[in-house]
């Protein structure tokens, strides 16, 4: 049935000896029970096979099947017909979808993967329960779900009453919480949370404390070993949810996370430590080697060369290209609000737009601020220019050439002028429809190609830039200047409308003239509109300054082909001394360390700029993190590279690799707000200590590599000296794994921690936080894997040093891209799997198969 009594819908099972009752209705299947005065009652009983109702009161109702309607007559002889909508005088409606004469109601199992996260969630879980006393016995099922209590059933045994539930413990506290306030801040003009906070009122008869407490976001009240934690809110923003756990064993075991990590870190600084023994291993393979000649020289430089748009022959193209430089620049510098709330330059949101179009910097030689102005402006030509980045699947569906890059936003639509007839509608519709598993490379193209479509015509619609601030507006909106001109007041849209016409105006005239004073002086009238009406969230101008020249400095990008360069050519040397010990690399070395020092301090600069421009802690998604790990890479190589030149020509080497991956089309290097649980100072330690040891696994893994070439050409004359390089790369390579597994313990000993200050659980088996652990376990079994002497040989190790590596990337890309969890926050869009992953791994294993035809080494001058 289901049953309305002026609220939702309620949609029952009634079965024969059960009641119903709401606010409005009663309706009784011979259940037997006392009936309440005050309410129409509705008694249904089975006469034969036929369901009856009888009822003491007029009623309407419509059938559903042929739409016809009437009255029902009061009566104890009523037919109750099924699909049809009965309602009373007081506004009540029932409806008996269906009826069995006969039936057994039964618990049935719901398949997850045949059910939504949706249905999942609605759903209870059953538990069917045998009794027996010896004489008697009795099944019983009950219902219940996890944090509800459950409903009691039941059950009498040998006359012996008695009920069983299943769901949450309650649990009477000895204290209580009032909450006077709920208070939830979002991102300035947009819905996206910055903080909640509940206000209240923590009330202990028996100690006698009334205090007030501010709860929120790793912000935790205690009392009586009890701990209270902001979870979230009510729909209607009044209410709030507080998780609450009750742990007596905070500070044991935060101090028991303390003194694992001195140990972990205090037996790298052990005076007869494995990690000392290593440095003098490597020290003396050093000294040896250069007594001794090698041969054998193989490295492969890889080229990457940006395209850019194809220019089109078009006649306004003169007037495009006539937006002066300058004055685009101060249109740059305009503060905008974007669709999260954060307030940048205008250079930004253009610089973002253009990569998003069209993947590159420049078109017909204009710089993003001039495409995205005179886009604004004259869309009529750019939509006939082909800057639209586009996907050979998609070109293949629209009739065009497959090689055709970049297409015109015209292109897409069969009447252009009109804006009709949308090409990739249909394509779009379908992709999206199907489940994100389930859609094609096709459907992803489609799908990205329209993106960038929407894109373009918001630019020429002026859609995306938030231009004007909305003083009304609580929450600090900015909007479009078609917006404000007809949302504003009158008072305040006069003044939007006047400043946007006579900037309008003046590039008008610019562009025909040349003069671009009067367009210079308009936009200064605009700068200042927003310094007034939007003060409270205006941004200061010195850090807009310095975002504008982070945008055009490009230092990550910049630097990675300068690192993969110097590691490449000092690989190059290095195993050209290795080969002839005349080959001098003292001044080279010298020249090569000085250059990545330089490298590295404006890559630490890159990285400090985008904190204070961003405001946390720059390794909070992926893009920041790959950064960071490549800072992380370049410091290690400094710590194990004093007597190893390879070692720091790996460190360049795998440092310009990162930062590479980093810039790919995949990676986002959007500066973007925080969401509210990553708004902690755990962030800046847990994160950083993460991450940074992926700097040092990787070097492990890139000198484990370097070794097994070594391996390969171990033999004849040349084995004594590569041999001694192997013994030198190889502990290195352990002290940086060594280095390596203590740091990724230890951030997960503080992730640990940071969960129990923000969720009051220490670990949740989240993916994230299961493939951490699967890593720290695969590097533990590397760095011990000596202790089993049968086995172990440096060609083993360098194995698996090299394999262990995998680990990482699972729990890195892996996880943030392909599965889901709390870390969620960090995730970006699903990817495929690059083409070169699996040739990446099929070079790997032939080299080790290779290298294992000489995994013996010669033996030392002392063995």
């Amino acid at each position: 049935m289901m049953i309305t009594g002026g609220g939702a819908p309620d949609q029952i099972q009634l079965s024969l000896g059960e009641q119903y009752e709401n606010e409005k209705l009663i309706i009784d299947f011979d259940s037997g029970k006392p009936l309440h005065d005050g309410k129409p009652v509705v008694r249904l009983y089975m006469e034969g096979d036929s369901l009856k109702m009888a009822n003491g009161f007029p009623m309407t109702y419509l059938k559903m099947d042929d739409q016809s309607s009437g009255a029902v007559a009061p009566s104890l002889e009523n037919n109750a017909s099924t699909r049809t909508l009965y309602t009373t005088e007081n506004g009540a409606n029932f409806v008996v979808r269906s009826f069995l004469a006969k039936g057994k109601k039964t618990v049935v199992s719901q398949e997850a993967k045949k059910s939504g996260p949706m249905m999942r969630s609605a759903t209870q879980d059953a538990m069917r329960l045998q009794f027996s006393d010896g004489s008697e016995t009795k099944e019983v099922v009950i219902m219940g779900t996890s944090g509800q209590v459950g409903v009691p059933e039941p059950l009498t045994l040998s006359g012996i009453p008695m009920s069983v539930s299943y769901g949450a413990e309650l649990i009477r506290l000895p204290f209580a919480l009032k909450l006077t306030d709920f208070e939830l801040d979002r991102y300035p003009g947009s819905q996206s949370p910055m903080s909640y906070a509940s206000e209240v009122v923590l009330i202990d008869k028996e100690q006698n404390i009334e205090m007030p407490y501010r709860i929120f976001m790793n912000h935790v009240l205690d009392h009586r070993n009890y701990r209270f934690f902001q979870s979230s809110y009510d729909r209607d923003e009044k209410g709030t949810v507080l998780s609450v756990n009750h742990d007596p064993g905070t500070l044991p075991t935060y101090i028991g996370y303390f003194l694992l990590a001195v140990g972990m870190f205090g037996a790298l600084f052990a005076k007869g430590g494995r990690f000392r023994q290593l440095g003098k291993i490597a020290k003396r393979a050093a000294e040896a080697k250069e007594k001794l000649a090698a041969a054998f020289v193989a490295a492969l430089l890889i080229a990457f060369a940006p395209q850019n748009a194809k220019a089109d022959t078009n006649p306004m193209i003169k007037e495009i290209t006539s937006f002066d430089r300058t004055h685009a620049d101060m249109f740059g510098a305009l503060v905008v609000q974007d669709s999260n709330g954060r307030m940048k330059p205008v250079d930004t949101l253009s610089t973002e737009i253009l990569h998003k179009i069209n993947r590159g910097d420049t078109i017909l030689g204009l710089n993003p601020n001039q495409i995205l102005l005179s886009m604004m402006l004259m869309p009529e030509a750019w939509r006939d220019i082909k800057m639209i980045r586009s996907d050979k699947l998609v070109n293949k569906e629209l009739g065009i050439d497959a090689g055709e890059k970049t297409l015109a936003f015209n292109q897409f639509f069969e009447y252009p002028e009109e804006l009709a007839g949308y090409k990739l509608n249909k394509y779009v519709e379908e992709a999206i429809r199907k489940a994100p598993g389930k859609r094609d490379k096709f459907d992803k193209a489609v799908i990205k190609v329209d993106e960038r479509v929407n894109v373009a015509y918001m630019v020429y619609t002026g859609a995306l830039l938030r231009l004007w601030p909305d003083a009304a507006d609580t929450n600090h909106k900015w909007v479009a200047t078609i917006d404000a001109i007809n949302g504003f007041t009158p008072q305040e849209s006069m003044v939007v409308r006047y400043l946007a016409a006579q900037y309008f105006s003046a590039i008008d005239d610019a562009v025909k003239s040349g003069d671009w004073g009067k367009a210079d002086a308009a936009l200064a009238q605009i700068t200042e509109h927003q310094k007034k009406a939007g003060a409270l969230v205006y941004p200061d101008e010195s850090k807009m300054k310095l975002e504008i020249w982070y945008n055009h400095a490009n230092i990550f990008e910049r630097l990675w082909p300068l690192y993969f360069l110097v590691g490449f050519v000092l690989l190059v040397f290095a195993f050209a001394h290795i080969i002839n010990p005349r080959v001098k690399l003292g001044l080279f070395a010298k020249g090569a360390y000085g250059l990545l020092v330089l490298f590295f301090l404006a890559h630490t600069v890159g990285l400090a700029i985008r904190w204070y421009i961003s405001g946390h802690a720059p390794w909070s998604n992926g893009y920041e993190s790959m950064i960071y790990i490549g800072w992380a890479s370049v410091l290690a190589g400094f710590i194990f590279s004093k007597n190893s030149p390879i070692t720091l020509a790996a460190t360049s080497i795998l440092a310009g690799l990162i930062l590479f991956v980093a810039h790919l089309n995949w990676m986002d290097p959007q500066v973007t707000n925080l969401v509210p649980v990553l708004q902690s100072y755990w962030l800046s330690i847990h994160v950083s200590m993460i991450t940074g040891s992926y700097g040092f696994l990787g070097l492990g893994a890139l000198l484990g590599f370097i070794t097994l070439i070594l391996f390969m050409f171990n033999s004849g004359k040349r084995s004594k000296s590569i041999s001694l390089s192997i013994r030198e790369l190889n502990a290195i390579n352990e002290m940086s794994l060594m280095v390596g597994l203590a740091t990724l313990t230890v951030g997960n000993f503080l992730g640990g921690v940071w969960a129990n200050e923000s969720w009051g659980r220490y670990w949740g088996w989240d993916p994230k936080e299961t493939w951490a652990l699967v890593t720290i376990l695969v590097y533990a079994v590397v760095i011990h894997l000596r202790f089993i002497k049968k086995i172990y040989t440096p060609y083993l190790f360098s194995v698996i040093s090299l394999l262990a590596f995998t680990s990482v990337l699972m729990t890195y890309f892996g996880v943030n891209y392909y599965l889901a969890g709390m870390h969620s926050y960090a995730k970006g869009d699903p990817v495929p799997i690059p083409d070169f992953v699996p040739v990446t791994y099929a070079i790997v294993f032939a080299v080790i198969a290779l290298a294992a035809r000489h995994r013996k080494l010669a033996p030392l001058d002392a063995e």
